[in-house]
């Protein structure tokens, strides 16, 4: 008796081998790339990129367990159940916003809108701008790259609604600006470390519930050589600490407005949000909050738009978020800004 399988169930048995076989690389992958990313965190500028996509990385993974247990391919069932337990919440809370944070506070005074916007140094749609801007119908934007065009514009055609304003316009991606339907008084902080895109911006506003000091960064980007980027993650580092002493060092409640260039997943942002400062996004934010990139290309190459989240408001205890969301697109910048409805009071 011939006891060979048929062609048909012999490809489709290669097939499934092959498949299987492509299962077990991505799941060892996964383990390699969990311990490396919890020892090592986003050390050097593979690692940083890799952190950055987290949960794209992860999205397959609930895919994997139930075919495996079907197929019996025991080894593939053994690693992806414990990796899916373990990397859960990093894979669900980008989407959901599952964090505790977000629940217990008590606010008093009327509410404030405070927007944080990078407006892209290659801006000149100052109409577009002005459009978003008034869309989202803040009482306070910090701006980053910040060009000379769209500062003449803030003047000329905001000054009414916002009459209070703080610019310091500069061609390129290095301008910085604050304004504000409310009082403003620049303060003579500054931040240490001199690879800052565009000198941060601290200001005392009087919002209707209290004085609070707000703050307007931008950080140092991970873009360029490999050499240049594993040295900027050290950098932006040193900046989200500096950050952290200001606020320690500030008398009255305080918003960290900016671009991080760096997502929840990376060190950076976890300097800021385990110090004194909680993320508004995971206090009060729905859904994912991508606000970059837009209509980009990297080595020109297209890049899957709005998918990771750099630009970022972090608030004191004194301030509770009510709501945040993403802002309208003004359809140039590679950013979206992020706008928060803040109000006096504190987390409980």
């Amino acid at each position: 008796m011939d006891t060979l399988q048929p062609p048909s169930h012999r490809t489709r048995h290669i097939l499934l081998n092959l498949l299987f076989a492509t299962v077990i690389v991505y799941l060892l992958f996964l383990v390699v790339w969990l311990i490396t990313r919890t020892l090592f965190g986003d050390r050097w500028w593979w690692l940083f990129l890799l952190n950055a996509v987290t949960p794209y990385l992860l999205m397959p993974l609930p895919l994997v367990i139930l075919p495996a247990i079907i197929a019996r391919r025991w080894f593939a069932v053994a690693l992806s159940i414990p990796l899916f337990v373990i990397s859960a919440p990093l894979l669900i809370d980008p989407w959901f916003q599952l964090s505790t944070a977000r629940y217990g506070f008590s606010s008093q005074g009327a509410p404030f809108r405070v927007m944080t916007f990078n407006i892209n140094g290659g801006n000149e749609r100052t109409d577009r701008v002005l459009a978003a801007i008034r869309a989202a119908q803040p009482d306070i934007i910090a701006l980053q790259e910040l060009n000379p065009s769209i500062a003449a514009a803030l003047e000329h055609d905001l000054k009414n609604e916002y009459p209070y304003q703080f610019l310091d316009p500069q061609w390129g991606v290095t301008g910085m600006g604050i304004i504000s339907r409310f009082p403003l008084r620049p303060l003579a902080a500054r931040l240490p470390g001199d690879r800052w895109i565009g000198t941060p911006q601290a200001v005392e506003i009087d919002t209707p519930g209290q004085t609070i000091t707000l703050l307007n960064f931008h950080a140092i980007p991970p873009v360029g050589p490999p050499e240049y980027m594993t040295a900027a993650i050290g950098e932006r580092e040193r900046q989200a600490e500096a950050i952290n002493a200001f606020v320690q060092a500030q008398r009255t409640p305080v918003v960290v407005a900016g671009d991080l260039n760096a997502t929840p997943f990376h060190r950076a942002y976890h300097i800021l949000q385990h110090s004194a400062l909680s993320d508004v996004w995971q206090e009060c934010g729905s859904g994912a909050g991508f606000t970059w990139p837009g209509n980009r290309t990297i080595g020109g190459v297209p890049v899957l738009p709005w998918f990771v989240r750099i630009d970022h408001l972090f608030t004191t205890n004194g301030i509770v978020c009510l709501d945040a969301s993403v802002g309208p697109w003004d359809g140039v910048s590679d950013h979206r800004a992020v706008v928060a409805t803040l109000a006096a009071g504190w987390r409980n």
